[in-house]
């Protein structure tokens, strides 16, 4: 029975630190086993000689664990996943929807639960729930496996319960506006709005890294786009794939920029209301929802624009891996998601059985009697 894996951490119990002894080892049933706890010393000379007899204890077979009481899910949402791995790893955006869905019945359901008992059965049970509000519990369950998931990690359980695979989610087309509704929008549409539509369906950028577009940032010599912020529950930080990038300006762009980045100083951002704010996420899609109602044209998310340039550039000839870079994926298996079939596609395919011949030969005359 020897260990495997061993160290110190640290982490932070509020707004102190604290040394926690941490490490894995093979128990006499030959699984492994993981042994955590905070250090009785709070140096890190005392703590690693503390481990060093633990780990000892358990090649020896001789370690006592001592009981943990088990936090319940609410306790360890509150003191650990939302201050501690949400801030760390969550964009703010991310952060505002994992708090929204722990407020739409997720804490009602299992907050006072212990984290070991929530198992594949309440699971289920929350799912059934969710289904008959017509609510999609796909994000719901997904967010319960990841407060599960972080408990593991950070020792509040030893293994992750026995839980059900989520229910696979379809793969859709990506839903995309056709060049028509594009160019009325942008015919029909005036001030700010207008500006985040053209950047959105001739750039493929975001709506937080269009909320994020300074004045310095447009290359209007160099027909350049620089794309190196994005606004997220009201924080710039970098753009989603963590890197910057350069998109060329389209022609039918150009002029949009032209008169949006007049008279403006280098670091005022391009989309700006009246009075110099810049819009909210949630301005932009109900100001773009109520144009389209103008317009008499059918109701699309504001990201629906970004699939139009994706989707756009493929049609029309663009290599997969150009639109990549352009769009900022992180992965070619996202941009890939564009590359779907039209029914003229489709058509053209099954002409391939027989070489045309079902379309340009004439149809044989019945034999005379």
């Amino acid at each position: 029975m020897g260990t495997r894996g061993n160290g110190i951490r640290r982490e932070m119990r509020g707004d102190k630190p604290c040394l926690v002894i941490d490490f894995r080892y093979r128990g006499k049933d030959g699984r492994s086993r993981r042994y955590r706890r905070d250090a009785t010393i709070q140096t890190m000379a005392g703590a690693r000689h503390e481990a060093s007899d633990l780990r000892l204890a358990a090649m020896r077979g001789t370690l006592e664990i001592e009981p943990r009481p088990v936090s319940t899910f609410g306790e360890f949402v509150a003191e650990q996943f939302v201050p501690v791995y949400m801030a760390a790893r969550c964009r703010p955006a991310t952060r505002e929807r994992y708090e929204t869905l722990f407020g739409q019945g997720i804490l009602d359901a299992f907050g006072a639960k212990r984290l070991d008992e929530v198992d594949a059965m309440s699971l289920r049970a929350y799912a059934a729930k969710l289904t008959a509000r017509r609510v999609q519990a796909w994000p719901h369950l997904s967010l319960v496996r990841s407060v599960l998931k972080a408990a593991v990690e950070f020792g509040h359980l030893a293994e992750l319960p026995n839980l059900s695979a989520l229910p696979k989610r379809g793969r859709k087309v990506p839903e995309t506006p056709s060049t028509e509704e594009v160019q009325a929008l942008l015919g029909g549409c005036h001030g700010w709005i207008r500006v985040a539509v053209a950047l959105a369906a001739y750039a493929g950028m975001r709506s937080g890294e269009i909320r994020a577009l300074e004045v310095r940032d447009v290359g209007l010599h160099g027909d350049r786009l620089l794309v190196r912020r994005a606004l997220s529950g009201g924080e710039v930080l970098t753009p989603k794939s963590g890197h910057h990038r350069v998109v060329p300006i389209a022609p039918e762009l150009r002029a949009v920029l032209v008169e949006a980045s007049s008279g403006k100083l280098p670091a005022a951002r391009i989309v700006t209301t009246a009075t110099g704010a810049t819009p909210p996420r949630q301005t932009v899609l109900s100001t773009l929802n109520r144009e389209q109602a103008r317009l008499g044209l059918p109701r699309r998310s504001f990201h629906s624009l970004r699939h139009y340039f994706c989707s756009t550039l493929i049609q029309r000839g663009a290599g997969v891996e150009a639109v990549r870079v352009l769009a900022g994926h992180s992965a070619l298996a996202v941009t890939q998601r564009y590359v779907h079939a039209t029914a003229a596609d489709l058509t053209a395919a099954i002409r391939k059985l027989t070489g045309n011949q079902w379309e340009t030969s004439p149809s044989p005359s019945p034999k005379p009697s």
